[in-house]
């Protein structure tokens, strides 16, 4: 027992590790988007388009996520992505042209998928129970926007002091090396062990139709990972224009966002113990409405900033909420349902740059902004209904005590 608690703190370590490495990524890509278009002579427009390779890459592994459990396990490709990581850095660093930071981003987001999708499989197989599971994914998507804290700030600094744009990318191989470090260290389930829990299951449940609300949640968190970088990519450039801020001023609003949200993630693993998971995310989400359209409309800069904070607090907990929610409308999750889940989340991630590229480059950045908007209110519509048609309750009090 002992062994096994000693392992189980390994891997969840690691799923703490890979959700830091992804948001790493994904949140400092409006402030590193400056000194790339400074590095390359091109317009925002330009390299929000090369981003989409990040997505494309990033999707990949996501899409094929139980396959790749299933041939080659948990450890190889988490030890294969974290090297992959280190090299592309090194090799960015030595030479940080235009081609291979294209190619460069692809790689790295590929890697950040497989991390993000042997990450949540972990959280959620170690973690049957269902408030357990809840509470252990917000907490793991607690260090997804720790990094968004900690490294908007830094990055900001970093640039202001002349730092080149290859800096995000020298991080990103250190986290590279750690991550190596911690894989090796860790002793994982057996490949026949990592399919058990779709062995076990009867025919019967296997074979249970998912429903209408595992695809009206699936598509909530595409439109939730398609609302929240727009957000973190275009609202420092919004602030610059329009209230002619400075970059480092426009970056302590986006700082301001992920540290409430990481504050909120910390605080909300032991809120949805006490409250109705379902009540929780409709809360969340329109709270969240009414503060970025505030942000994306609103005359009053230190408005803006407590809007943003209030943003940061409130959607802290849907990414995970809405995974846990997902998983809980069928007797028994599996790793095809975690995939599907993490898969149609990831198609925002990877629209996003695309889509807003191009309202941006039509109607500004104003319009850019506010398709984040928009995003969100089709959520809260999409959410609403997975609420009205959710298994999760019934399911949840038929269940036999333990």
């Amino acid at each position: 027992m002992q062994h096994h608690d000693h392992s189980r703190g390994r891997l969840n370590a690691i799923s703490y590790l890979s959700y830091y490495f992804v948001g790493a990524l994904v949140s400092t890509l409006g402030i590193v988007l400056g000194p790339l278009c400074v590095a390359f002579q091109k317009d925002p427009s330009f390299i929000g388009q090369i981003f989409t390779l990040m997505n494309i890459g990033m999707f990949i592994p996501i899409m094929f996520g139980g396959l790749l459990i299933k041939k080659w396990g948990l450890q190889k490709p988490l030890a294969a992505a974290a090297l992959f990581t280190i090299i592309i850095s090194i090799v960015l660093f030595t030479t940080p042209t235009l081609t291979l930071f294209s190619v460069a981003v692809a790689v790295i987001g590929a890697c950040g998928g497989i991390f993000m999708t042997i990450g949540s499989y972990l959280v959620v197989r170690i973690n049957p129970d269902e408030k357990s599971r809840s509470s252990s994914l917000i907490f793991t998507d607690f260090f997804f926007s720790l990094a968004g804290a900690t490294l908007s700030f830094l990055l900001a600094w970093m640039f202001t002091l002349g730092a080149s744009w290859i800096a995000m990318y020298a991080i990103m191989g250190a986290l590279g090396v750690l991550m190596l470090l911690f894989v090796l260290r860790a002793r994982f389930p057996g490949e026949e062990t990592a399919a058990q829990p779709q062995a076990e299951a009867p025919a019967a449940v296997a074979a249970e139709p998912w429903g209408i609300s595992v695809w009206l949640i699936c598509l909530a968190l595409f439109l939730f990972l398609l609302a929240e970088p727009i957000f973190t990519l275009w609202t420092p450039g919004y602030l610059q224009l329009r209230f002619a801020m400075q970059p480092e001023q426009a970056a302590l609003y986006t700082t301001v966002y992920w540290v409430s949200k990481a504050i909120g993630l910390f605080l909300n693993q032991f809120t949805v113990k006490w409250m109705r998971l379902r009540t929780f995310l409709l809360i969340c989400t329109v709270i969240g409405m009414g503060s970025i359209a505030l942000i994306s409309n609103g005359a009053s800069a230190s408005l803006i900033l407590i809007a943003c904070g209030t943003f940061g607090f409130f959607n802290s907990g849907l990414f995970s909420g809405l995974m846990s929610y997902g998983s809980l409308q069928v007797r028994r999750s599996s790793p095809t349902l975690i995939s599907a889940l993490l898969t149609c989340g990831t198609v925002g991630t990877l629209l996003f740059a695309s889509v807003s590229s191009l309202i941006n480059s039509r109607f500004g950045l104003h319009g850019a902004l506010n398709s984040a908007t928009v995003a969100y209110g089709l959520l809260l519509l999409t959410l609403l209904s997975a609420a009205f048609f959710s298994k999760a309750e019934r399911l949840q009090a038929s269940a036999p005590a333990v």
